[in-house]
């Protein structure tokens, strides 16, 4: 969840004592939308400014997301067998809430009187103003680095009948998510944690093939990777991909 800072602050001057608590201060400035070097709709490359606003420090938790249910300001998750669910299981309320639509999300987002991201600030929040690759820079994604399919992934998913791909031959210790935070040495630039990997993430921002005037509400774009996916790409920050509010 993202929310503008408080109205009067010197925004270039922010810091994260000026966020509410749980969120972190991303500082006002400009930085290289998208790459020439990932898939076509990260093109064109362009120039994005943006005002000093806070985020998350971490991905939503299972135990936050109940506490906006036992509110009445969140929906619980659809009943699912989904091994791949952290709602309903045991000894994950402080792994990510997933498996939630993005109506789910916005209203979440809202009850803690804030909203999604757009996908410029998400963006920006993860990879600064230096254009890093990744969060934490240029470094291929290890097992240090973030929450990725690792070769424990990889053993989990045959034991459960699938054929997935690794993303590096050694564990990162969780076989799907992890507690949120887990892999500091991940970090954003801004101190966010898990802007690669854990969980996919939702932004506020209609999907288009080239950041156009196309956007369309009927595909909401999604960023991040999660601890599912094998291939470095997913994890790039200029990475995008847009999705219907219905999925999980």
């Amino acid at each position: 969840c993202a929310t503008p800072l408080r109205v009067g602050l010197q925004q270039l001057n922010a810091t994260a004592q000026d966020c509410p608590s749980g969120m972190l201060t991303v500082a006002a400035g400009s930085y290289q939308m998208g790459s020439e070097n990932g898939n076509p709709d990260e093109k064109p490359v362009h120039i994005v400014r943006l005002r000093a606003y806070c985020v998350d420090a971490t991905e939503v938790t299972v135990g936050a997301y109940r506490s906006c249910v036992g509110a009445g300001g969140c929906r619980s998750p659809q009943s699912t067998v989904d091994p791949e669910c952290n709602w309903g299981q045991s000894a994950r309320e402080n792994h990510p809430i997933n498996c939630v639509n993005w109506n789910e999300a916005k209203s979440y987002c809202e009850w803690n009187g804030a909203r999604l991201p757009t996908e410029e600030e998400w963006e920006y929040a993860a990879r600064g103003i230096d254009g890093r690759t990744y969060p934490w820079g240029e470094d291929a994604p290890g097992p240090g680095l973030l929450n990725g399919c690792g070769a424990e992934c990889k053993a989990w998913a045959a034991r459960n009948r699938m054929n997935w791909n690794a993303l590096y031959d050694a564990s990162d210790g969780w076989e799907t998510t992890s507690p949120v935070g887990s892999f500091p040495t991940g970090n954003s630039p801004f101190g966010l944690k898990d802007m690669a990997g854990n969980v996919w993430e939702w932004t506020e921002s209609g999907y288009s093939a080239d950041y156009g005037t196309s956007r369309t509400t009927e595909h909401r774009v999604y960023r991040g990777g999660s601890s599912l996916n094998g291939e470095a790409r997913f994890f790039r920050s200029a990475n995008r991909g847009g999705n219907t509010p219905s999925n999980r």
